[in-house]
C-alpha cells in the first residue's frame, strides 16, 4: 500500500502545494490522505506522476 502522506513529506511539499500540483482542493487530498476519500484509478495514475514514481505490474502465470 503506498502512503500518500509518507510520499508527500519525503518529497517536502505541504498538502496545499501537492494539492496545487494535482490540481485538487487541500481538502480532497486531505481525505485522500485519511481514507475518507478513496483515490480513483484515474488520480492515482497523476499522483504517481507528479510524484515521480514509478510502479512494475508482473504477470502471473
Amino acid at each position: 500500500m503506498i502512503n500518500l502522506k509518507v510520499i508527500r513529506k519525503s518529497m517536502g511539499l505541504t498538502q496545499k502545494e501537492l494539492a496545487q500540483k494535482l490540481g485538487i482542493a487541500d481538502s480532497t487530498l486531505a481525505h485522500y490522505e485519511t481514507g475518507i476519500r478513496k483515490v480513483t484509478l484515474e488520480m492515482f495514475l497523476k499522483i504517481l506522476e507528479v510524484c515521480n514514481y514509478k510502479i512494475k505490474i508482473e504477470e502471473k502465470h
